[in-house]
């Protein structure tokens, strides 16, 4: 929109109204602090479902401040709208009101928990009303309500703007583009054209069939149609054909050049080559020293589904993808340089942006070949699990929080150290993140929080063990030749024996390289404890009695850091490791059970078959031998 649409086109005649009318819909000018309904129905429904502890619904100034917003937000409101959403309205006053006047044990039911009439009747009333403000008539409503402000001259305040803005969010959520279609009806309005006409010159068209028109059109439904959506990423040359579900994975320097026909046939072929038949988009090298403006693709089939917003709903399909593989396996994260949108078959709308390469390392190859192995051994089983729909709220939540947690730490930093304030953020996101967990389990956060806690004793001595292997294999000294095939077996792709077994056959060998003198005798004991139960049993004793103590201490640290209270770096710094396994675990396993479609909390209870049988006295040499025999 340019301002001449709005000003300097106008005839005498026309009236002032018309103009204010027009000008209204132009949102560069400054935005009202008044929430449109919808997005404080949006929100509330989000505290409803997320926002948990005692400082969430039992604070009474967070319930006061949704409320004032809430009623500010129903004064804007213009007569049609008002009339038309009437009862799913005043049916969510109500719900909310009583929620507000529930007793302290109500409030503080946690997400996933809160079974209770005063949670459930709130979350029902908030999506009826949602549903009603996305109606036809709803939408039709507010245009109503924004020409009739714009026709009351005896309004000295910006009464238009919170309407115009409510219009706006209307709009968005029926699946159209917003700012297109607010361009549309100045151009319906101003100039009295369809929004299909070529913008040249104005038309005579009565100013009452321009509002009709411009009323039918912004109440138009999206249409509804096959959407596909092509994603070019930077960041992973070597990367393999991937097909899970709705999304593939295709290695852009083999795909592109054979998308053309009479070329080897591939999946989606014809579809690609509608896309790069021009050699604008997706560009790959053909000399050396050339460079690719992508070098994986990914395309996410979105179904029959509305265009508007497209791009968003594969970003976060992928990004789900990306967040579990890189978070269980590590690697660098892929960068979006381009994007193509398919609708009915046909090329839609296209982004030719190239996007820097952003590595912790220039061109980290290794890096890209980790993040490529991370998707192959990942991505198909996240992605099918995503065929039916996107990952469930709490689920995403959690995966968002841990991903924000490990940013700082990831190989995409790694030319830069963490900051005190990196390492002070992990303990309340890591809190966040086991809650959410929580919620998706129906779990209240203290119950999954002693249940994380006995996962600790063993998990702990499995690490002890293998950071006393690394210990030993550090380098130095003169034994290359047997450090080469220890490392060899160690770190091997394809293993010959579970690496518990290299330990207790190899840790005589092991300690042979140990030049850290100062560590040989608890290296000792921990290559011990694998063959030598009584050990081990010893070793989980100091592991659970240290769980005591840092949960406790986790606690303390989280609600300093939350509330600002005293917390040194020091005392921050010493939960770390525990606080991120308390979350890493609860995501990884949480995320399990949603892949294999079994009970979220009976997952997270879940032990390994080598825990049980050593809870029953068996070793975990002797475990491992019996499982590679039967």
């Amino acid at each position: 929109m340019t301002d001449y649409n709005v000003s300097d086109h106008w005839s005498a005649d026309d009236p002032d109204w018309l103009k204010s009318l027009v000008s209204s819909l132009d949102r560069r000018h400054g935005v009202s602090t008044v929430l449109p309904l919808t997005v404080i129905t949006e929100e509330i429904l989000e505290w409803l479902e997320l926002a948990s502890g005692v400082d969430a619904w039992k604070n009474t100034a967070n319930r006061k401040s949704l409320k004032g917003d809430l009623e500010e937000s129903i004064g804007t409101l213009g007569a049609s709208l008002r009339a038309h959403i009437g009862p799913p309205l005043t049916r969510f006053q109500t719900a909310f009101a009583r929620l507000d006047r529930s007793p302290g044990a109500v409030l503080v039911q946690s997400p996933g928990t809160r079974s209770d009439a005063a949670w459930t009747d709130v979350a029902t009333a908030a999506k009826v009303l949602l549903e009603a403000l996305s109606s036809d008539a709803a939408v039709s409503a507010s245009w109503d309500d924004l020409v009739a402000t714009a026709q009351d001259r005896m309004l000295k305040g910006r009464e238009y703007r919170p309407i115009a803005e409510l219009l706006f969010e209307q709009v968005r959520r029926r699946g159209l583009n917003a700012e297109h279609t607010f361009r549309n009806l100045v151009s319906v309005m101003a100039f009295g054209r369809d929004p299909s006409d070529i913008p040249i010159g104005q038309k005579q068209v009565p100013l009452t069939e321009r509002i009709a028109r411009a009323r039918t059109y912004v109440s138009t439904p999206a249409a509804v149609e096959p959407i596909v959506v092509w994603l070019g990423y930077v960041g992973g040359s070597g990367f393999p054909y991937l097909s899970a579900g709705r999304v593939s994975f295709m290695n852009a320097h083999w795909a592109v050049p054979n998308a053309e026909p009479g070329r080897q046939k591939f999946e989606h072929m014809a579809e690609l080559w509608e896309l790069v038949k021009h050699g604008s988009l997706f560009k790959v090298a053909k000399m050396i020293g050339e460079q690719s403006d992508v070098d994986f693709l990914v395309r996410v089939d979105l179904g029959r589904t509305t265009a508007a917003g497209a791009l968003d709903r594969a970003v976060r399909i992928v990004d789900t993808i990306l967040d579990v593989s890189i978070h269980n396996s590590g690697g660098i994260r892929p960068h979006l340089a381009q994007y193509g949108l398919m609708r009915s078959g046909q090329a839609g709308v296209a982004n030719l942006m190239i996007s820097r390469r952003e590595t912790g390392f220039p061109d980290d190859h290794y890096g890209a070949d980790i993040t490529a192995r991370a998707i192959e051994e990942h991505g198909p089983r996240i992605a099918s699990a995503l065929t039916d729909g996107e990952l469930p709220r709490f689920l995403a939540a959690a995966l968002e929080v841990q991903t924000t947690a490990d940013r700082p730490f990831n190989r995409d930093m790694a030319l830069r150290k963490p900051s005190e304030a990196d390492i002070r953020s992990v303990v309340p996101l890591s809190d966040r993140v086991v809650q959410h967990v929580a919620a998706y389990a129906a779990l209240a956060p203290n119950d999954l929080f002693n249940l994380l806690g006995k996962h600790w004793p063993h998990a702990r001595w499995l690490v002890d063990v293998q950071r006393a292997v690394e210990m030993c294999l550090l380098g130095g000294g003169h034994r290359d030749t047997l450090r080469s095939e220890l490392l060899r077996q160690w770190l091997g792709n394809s293993p010959s024996c579970p690496w518990i077994l290299i330990v207790a056959d190899r840790s005589e060998d092991l300690l042979s390289l140990c030049r850290i003198e100062s560590e040989r005798a608890w290296i000792r004991r921990m290559f011990a404890s694998v063959s030598d139960y009584t050990e081990y049993r010893t070793l989980i004793g100091y592991y659970t009695a240290e769980v005591a103590v840092l949960e406790a201490r986790r606690r303390r640290v989280r609600n300093a850091l939350v509330h600002g209270n005293p917390a040194s770096f020091a005392i921050v710094d010493s939960v770390r490791e525990y606080a991120q396994f308390l979350s890493r675990t609860a995501l990884n396993l949480g995320l399990e059970s949603y892949v294999e479609g079994t009970e979220p909390a009976a997952a997270l209870a879940k032990r390994t078959d080598e825990f049980t049988a050593m809870q029953a006295g068996q070793d975990a040499a002797g475990y491992w031998r019996a499982q590679l025999a039967a």
